[in-house]
């Protein structure tokens, strides 16, 4: 099976978090929990990613660290990949049918979606704490 749309945004992420939401209910989001990988109830999930400050160091010539989030929309529940671990899955409400991936800095918006999406958010099984990739897989519930 092969995913209907993706969207990958790699960047350095400021605050250590990513938010998908529902543009209608991003006041709504869960407050986040720092012991938990994913914090979520059905109006927004946060998910911890690597933070831009968390670098080797800071000599020389600086550069943030970054992030990648990979929202896949498909037709039905994927497989999940051997090689990545389910740390999340649940069902987020979208009644404009879009979602919304971002933090206080950016964002960007996935379209075509219905009203409810199921969603499972996965990561590398051998970085689960400070995650440089995270991938969001999300389908009609």
């Amino acid at each position: 099976m092969q995913a209907l749309h993706t969207v990958a945004v790699t960047r350095p992420w400021h605050w250590g978090i990513a938010i998908l939401s529902d543009p209608s209910l991003g006041g709504e989001i869960p407050e986040v929990d720092p012991k938990a990988r994913v914090s979520a109830s059905s109006n927004g999930v946060v998910v911890l990613v690597r933070h831009a400050q968390d670098v080797e160091s800071f000599e020389d010539d600086f550069d943030w660290a970054e992030a990648t989030v990979t929202i896949r929309h498909w037709s039905a529940a994927p497989e999940t990949e051997a090689d990545r671990t389910v740390v999340f899955e649940g069902v987020l409400a979208t009644p404009t049918g879009r979602l919304w991936l971002g933090d206080a800095d950016e964002e960007v918006v996935m379209t075509g979606l219905s009203t409810e999406t199921a969603l499972r958010v996965l990561s590398p099984s051998d970085d689960l704490d400070s995650p440089d990739h995270v991938w969001v897989d999300v389908w009609e519930s």
